[in-house]
């Protein structure tokens, strides 16, 4: 902090940390965002602290961004197959009926040895052959948020 960074970057910042700590850890990087007026790239697992402090979400596999969006709009109506099922298995006191968790099938594929096409298809229970040939590009849904995935138009 001695050199006045513009950005932080804190790369799983609160993982292995007792809940206790996690929340003091937290604290104190809104206090110095907040008091050095900093950008900060936060980047978890832990998705309901992603939801809690973040201003904007992406959401990656293998490397590229799948969705993108304010938490409100993304957490609420993830759009993206892979996005569903990380939200799905946010630990939650009450799942309402017909949230139930969505379980992948598969192994992620070798990051040096990309799949053609959308690098989720192989997991993917929605893909279709278009999938398997095409890289999706990335498009602003009516939301606001973005999403790159062929099944979707805007």
């Amino acid at each position: 902090m001695i050199l006045n960074p513009k950005l932080l970057v804190c790369d799983e910042p609160i993982s292995a940390l007792d809940v206790s700590i996690q929340a003091q850890v937290i604290n104190l990087l809104q206090d110095l965002q907040v008091q050095h007026q900093l950008g900060m790239l936060f980047i978890s697992h832990d998705l309901k602290v992603v939801r809690q402090i973040c201003d904007e979400v992406a959401v990656m596999y293998l490397g590229r961004i799948v969705e993108q969006g304010k938490p409100q709009a993304l957490f609420a109506n993830p759009a993206h197959p892979y996005t569903q099922a990380l939200v799905s298995a946010i630990p939650t006191l009450s799942r309402s009926k017909g949230h139930q968790r969505i379980l992948l099938e598969g192994d992620p594929p070798n990051p040096i040895n990309m799949p053609s096409g959308c690098s989720f298809h192989p997991r993917c229970p929605q893909a279709t052959a278009r999938c398997r040939e095409q890289i999706p590009p990335m498009q602003t849904l009516a939301n606001g948020h973005k999403v790159a995935c062929l099944r979707i138009s805007p």
